[in-house]
């Protein structure tokens, strides 16, 4: 009997350690805040890898004990990417169903669009959501979020 009280504190534990990716739209998940330097956070075990594109470049940073990918341009957060827990209201949005997230969470999306891209090996298309509003972009395959991008959506 004691055994079993001892594997439900870690059960609770382990919920617990899983749900430090809270989402706050526009600000943050977990404890990175988006517009907040990078070198608050790099004492945190993390691999930084620089992206050189056509038009502009950047640094990312993953933290795999966050299981978190952030995107820096000069040294501020511009955005957090995650691919693995990314906890809303109490509801992990990672691999849930992309009609039940629009009609759980009452929201409507501003653009859609639809990336061709490698995942594992493998090509795939992904519909890709904007909700200015609230800061996010949504990758979508086979019904199922993906991937959520918390960012800020600033009017050109």
């Amino acid at each position: 009997m004691h055994k079993e009280k001892r594997k439900e504190k870690i059960t609770a534990v382990e919920t617990k350690d899983k749900i430090t990716n809270v989402l706050i739209p526009n600000v943050s998940v977990g404890n990175f805040r988006i517009g907040v330097s990078i070198n608050r956070y790099l004492k945190r075990h993390h691999k930084k890898t620089h992206y050189v594109e056509k038009y502009f470049e950047f640094d990312s940073y993953y933290f795999p004990d966050e299981n978190l990918i952030v995107h820096v341009e000069n040294d501020l957060i511009d955005d957090i990417l995650c691919e693995k827990f990314c906890y809303w209201k109490g509801k992990n949005l990672i691999r849930m169903n992309f009609s039940k997230f629009l009609k759980d969470f009452g929201v409507e999306y501003d653009n859609k669009d639809e990336i061709y891209l490698q995942v594992d090996n493998r090509f795939q298309t992904q519909k890709v959501y904007d909700f200015h509003d609230l800061g996010l972009q949504i990758w979508v395959w086979r019904n199922l979020i993906r991937t959520v991008i918390v960012g800020r959506y600033e009017e050109e």
